[in-house]
């Protein structure tokens, strides 16, 4: 099996110079505008070069100008206008914050509008600043895997969402009654659906209403376009616990670990909860793995392109909510990166970020797929915005003609 490619694609509006010039740049519709556009010919591109999926992160409030993506099904309804067979979806839309219903409905209508070139990525959400005001109707707030209260708490109102979005998909009427969330509402039954008799009981599904009028259970509609539902993903995840539920629940984890020993140990975590359930699944399938790529000339080239494209999100962002962690050399301890540690050395010599010439790109690759002989999807952290428009369409060129070809990577979209 050839591991298919999707582009972990975060909108931004340009780069550290224009951010700070245009501040706040979040806020400037020319600059999105002009982003939106680019985002057209990065799709497109896409497509025609044999990339399997493009994603989106799901984030609020960004005013600095990176990852510029609170709507990500929006983006995904109308990139997915210009492609024939790339496929779009999130990772991840962060499930505690939205309404489960209403995201059922929405992800089955874009399914259709796309003809089921489309998934959905599942998150759990790790900032607080949009978060905490988005998510207080359901008294959410962000978290990290620490156990604490709200950690508890995010993943109750995570896993009930989940649970009533797949029901939402797959039954034709629906109840439910778990500790924040009743269907319907009241469990009892809504009484007095006035159109019972004249379009209800003849039209609607079974069930929903009594002769009395009472409403009893819901059907959510559309039903999805891919039966039973749109391909599941889960945004980077980096624990044994979240592994082992995906493997449960038949979800595709996207891994953000640099180590090949942290990877295969979340991997044998993904084996163990699929097995829980009766299914065996090789080692590495249904599995993504993150990584980000530069294909460069020299060493040099490879420092220069981090320092631009890189150092801005992982030592401005992801530093800074503790994603250096996946970096973290087995036994090593102490700081990571070590005090005057090149970012473009940890990353490399990580895992994170594979580069260099086209062969060593190449010899990289094989190296991963040697320890996971089946890895289903490389998940390519693309920072589309950093990275100018000609130079970015530039390495999916070279990546998509000089390496995909010979790992088979390339998508036809009949695989």
């Amino acid at each position: 099996m050839a591991p298919k490619v999707i582009l972990q694609v975060y909108p931004t509006m340009g780069d550290v110079e224009e951010m700070k010039k245009r501040r706040p740049i979040g806020r400037d519709s020319e600059a999105y505008t002009n982003m939106l556009a680019g985002l057209i010919d990065l799709v497109k591109a896409a497509d025609d070069l044999g990339y399997w999926g493009i994603t989106h992160v799901e984030h609020h409030f960004h005013s600095e100008g990176l990852e510029i993506s609170p709507a990500p099904l929006l983006l995904n309804a109308y990139l997915g206008q210009y492609t024939k067979r790339l496929n779009h979806g999130q990772l991840g839309i962060v499930v505690p914050t939205h309404d489960p219903i209403r995201l059922a409905e929405e992800t089955a209508i874009v399914d259709h509008m796309l003809q089921g070139r489309f998934f959905v990525g599942l998150a759990r959400g790790y900032q607080s600043r949009w978060q905490n005001v988005i998510g207080q109707k359901f008294n959410v707030t962000s978290t990290s895997s620490d156990k604490s209260q709200a950690d508890l708490n995010n993943r109750t109102i995570f896993e009930e969402h989940y649970k009533i979005m797949k029901k939402a998909w797959t039954q034709e009427l629906l109840t439910y009654d778990g500790p924040t969330y009743k269907i319907p509402n009241p469990i009892e039954g809504i009484p007095n659906w006035p159109p019972t008799k004249t379009t209800t009981l003849p039209y609607g599904t079974p069930g929903e209403v009594d002769e009395d009028g009472t409403v009893r259970a819901i059907s959510v509609v559309p039903s999805p376009y891919t039966k039973p539902h749109p391909k599941l993903f889960q945004a980077f995840g980096a624990s044994e616990r979240t592994l082992k539920w995906c493997g449960e629940e038949d979800i595709c984890p996207t891994i953000l670990w640099g180590p090949m020993e942290g990877v295969e140990r979340l991997i044998h975590s993904y084996q163990e909860g699929a097995a829980s359930q009766g299914r065996t699944v090789t080692f590495g399938e249904n599995i993504g793995l993150c990584r980000t790529f530069h294909i460069v000339e020299n060493k040099e080239e490879l420092y220069n392109s981090v320092e631009k494209y890189e150092e801005p999100v992982w030592n401005g962002w992801y530093r800074e909510f503790g994603f250096m962690e996946g970096t973290r050399l087995p036994g090593e301890e102490g700081p990571v990166p070590k005090p005057d540690e090149h970012l473009a050395d940890r990353l490399v010599n990580s895992g994170i970020l594979i580069g260099g010439t086209v062969d060593d790109v190449k010899r990289q690759v094989e190296a991963v797929l040697n320890r996971v002989p089946n890895l289903e999807y490389f998940v390519w952290l693309f920072h589309w915005g950093l990275i100018p428009r000609e130079e970015g369409l530039k390495q999916l060129e070279t990546f998509a003609t000089k390496v995909m070809p010979e790992f088979g990577m390339v998508y036809s979209g009949t695989n």
